[in-house]
């Protein structure tokens, strides 16, 4: 009994992570293993650890915690903790720019959260793909997703968060190259900076627009005053890096040397890293510094084949819609299968109510009439089997005859040989023998559809019959000379003329025909 209940500390833990991460950390690491030994105990211990380590910029290790909690609440559904789990696995392949898997676990939170009123699940959901959209250049996407975890934040109060995502949205402006909308941002944003940390990375963006806009001195002025505030991961290596990407533009080349250097001891992402080395490539050619230019040349190379291998990744975007696709496929295919349980059940009421209301003096007459129709209808479905395998049999030994030489053969001559068979066997030159034939053969189909439906056209009669004879859909789209689109347009217009309202009754129309 005692382990089914959730240990005071998990619950204290769970609630201080926000606001007190380090207190966190050190009541997870000093909880003593006995109290988290249940399934559900410890499912919360590894995601509560990870959001932890997270919060402390710690590597999110070992990965069998957060393995084991998304297990475990996917057999013991908990959206809102499943949500969070997702998002944290999420995280964790962003980390390392594995951005397709990272984008798939994004968007199973959100199919997640989607239903909560959990704000700060949602918003850092959405601040995390507009991340990677704005990394593969998607930029209105990412402006979207930056928007919605920027209300996604004010609606939670967490004004630090809401001021990144806000400071983000002037990240896609200037990712665009629309620099002055970035500046309009980023001046609006200068008003809700509330501390050093905060105000830093604000002039350090300013620093990088003004650059990219051709105002190197204003640039250098930001960058130098972003460098005496704190900075959060790797944000002094970018700021090192765009004084030397300045100071090259001043043709200071010692100084730029100096800066693009230092940048690479405050671990450096690989796309900054690439960019620092394209600085000292460019001073050391400068200098006419050879063997230093060839060193960082090739360490340059490196770097763009690691960023291309990156960038080659399905793009978030890309996988979003599929999803959201495949989603809506998934729903639509659950009310379909209800809309066909609901029908199966009214005919089953239907014919049983009939079957007992006349089940009394009629019982014996149905029961030899429907056995005499039955064998009817199966004797003549017999016949019409024999004459159609007869017919696909002699199809398929021409083919077999002349594989040899079919395989040989160009794409053009494949198509003529194909064309050739079905020509000689079915006789399509002679469109009154194949009617002939087809009659005979389908239980007189052709002569069923010319008098009740006269607007059938020949192509339309046609693919009525190589339907019927289970003829391959391309050799089909051979012999019409046709496209997929245009064998969708054709079958559209058929339903048209005989009165069906889908393309998928069309099976059973022509085998009702058949039948008769």
């Amino acid at each position: 009994m005692a382990c089914s209940f959730t240990p005071n500390e998990l619950k204290v833990a769970e609630q201080i992570i926000e606001d007190h991460p380090d207190s966190a950390l050190y009541i997870l690491q000093h909880l003593p293993s006995y109290k988290y030994k249940s399934g559900s105990n410890r499912a919360l211990y590894g995601l509560l650890m990870i959001q932890t380590l997270d919060k402390k910029k710690l590597p999110l290790k070992p990965e069998t915690l957060l393995n084991f909690s998304i297990a475990w609440y996917e057999e013991h559904p908990d959206g809102e903790r499943l949500a969070t789990c997702y998002l944290y696995k999420g995280r964790t392949y962003k980390y390392c720019s594995q951005y397709e898997k990272a984008i798939i676990f994004y968007l199973k939170a959100l199919d997640k959260a989607q239903s909560s009123k959990n704000n700060i699940l949602l918003g850092r959901i959405n601040l995390d793909m507009g991340d990677i959209n704005n990394l593969q250049r998607d930029f209105l996407d990412a402006r979207q997703k930056y928007k919605l975890s920027f209300t996604y934040f004010k609606n939670a109060n967490l004004h630090n968060l809401a001021f990144y995502s806000y400071l983000n949205i002037g990240r896609t402006y200037h990712e665009a190259k629309d620099y002055k909308n970035a500046q309009i941002i980023y001046q609006k944003t200068l008003f809700q900076a509330k501390d050093s940390m905060q105000q830093g990375a604000l002039f350090q963006e300013m620093g990088q627009n003004f650059y990219d806009s051709g105002e190197f001195n204003t640039a250098l002025n930001f960058c130098r005053i972003a460098i005496k505030y704190p900075y959060i991961g790797n944000n002094r290596a970018i700021r090192y890096y765009l004084l030397a990407e300045i100071y090259f533009s001043l043709k200071k080349f010692d100084s730029s040397c100096y800066y693009a250097s230092a940048a690479f001891k405050y671990n450096p992402h690989i796309r900054t890293q690439r960019e620092c080395y394209r600085v000292l490539v460019n001073t050391a050619n400068s200098k006419g510094d050879i063997p230093s230019l060839q060193k960082y040349m090739a360490k340059y190379q490196d770097c763009t084949d690691s960023i291309r291998i990156i960038d080659s990744q399905t793009k978030g975007s890309v996988l979003e819609t599929m999803h959201k696709t495949t989603n809506e496929a998934v729903k639509t295919k659950s009310k379909l299968w209800f809309l066909f349980l609901v029908l199966i059940l009214v005919i089953f009421s239907a014919i049983t109510i009939y079957i007992v209301k006349h089940r009394r003096n009629k019982k014996e007459e149905l029961l030899i009439e429907l056995k005499h129709t039955q064998q009817k209808a199966q004797i003549r479905k017999d016949v019409i089997l024999k004459k159609r395998d007869a017919l696909l049999i002699k199809i398929k030994e021409k083919k077999a005859e002349q594989s040899a030489e079919w395989k040989k053969a160009v794409l053009e001559n494949r198509q003529k040989m194909d064309r050739k068979i079905y020509e000689e066997l079915l006789h399509l030159n002679d469109v009154n023998f194949f009617y002939k034939e087809m009659d005979t053969i389908l239980n007189n189909l052709v002569t069923k559809l010319q008098t009740r439906y006269p607007a059938l056209t020949e192509k339309e009669i046609q693919w009525c019959c190589f339907h019927l004879l289970s003829i391959p859909t391309q050799d089909m789209l051979l012999l019409f000379d046709y496209k997929v689109d245009s064998l969708k347009k054709m079958k559209q217009r058929l339903i048209n003329k005989v009165n069906l309202s889908s393309v998928n009754q069309l099976n059973d129309f022509l085998n009702a025909i058949l039948s008769e």
